[in-house]
């Protein structure tokens, strides 16, 4: 009876001895956590990156085609990893924004994409075609 009692209270004294030890560890050193790296944005600086308004005058006629669709296939890729929608094929020519001409027209182009003006605020315009609508002008 006494080793069984003997074996009891040393089985509880060392549970409790135990969690002193790991109580005196302390928390630890706290990790770093740093977020995800943002996917990389084409139009970031412009509706447009690859600028093929350039290759209209090429001596290869389909080279401004060739340009367009190259432009269209990547930043439709581009939108479809980073989880965003994707752009339009086609651009079309707006006012920017504060100017008399957007405000009579109740469209202006922000930053490379086509907006409706709202009663509260700006709506971003869908092409057609799919995807929202890029623009030149603003």
């Amino acid at each position: 009876m006494k080793r069984t009692f003997l074996a009891v209270m040393l089985a509880v004294y060392s549970v409790a001895a135990l969690g002193q030890v790991q109580s005196a560890r302390g928390k630890g050193t706290p990790r770093v956590t740093s977020t995800p790296k943002a996917a990389h944005n084409s139009m970031a600086n412009g509706t447009t990156p690859f600028k093929c308004d350039q290759y209209r005058n090429h001596p290869h006629p389909g080279m401004h085609g060739f340009c367009q669709s190259m432009e269209n296939t990547i930043l439709a890729n581009e939108a479809r990893q980073a989880g965003r929608p994707g752009p339009s094929e086609s651009i079309v020519e707006l006012p920017a924004l504060g100017s008399a001409e957007a405000k009579q027209l109740g469209y202006a182009c922000i930053g490379g994409q086509a907006f409706k003006r709202l009663a509260n605020g700006w709506e971003q315009v869908h092409a057609r075609e799919g995807g929202w609508q890029r623009c030149r002008g603003g």
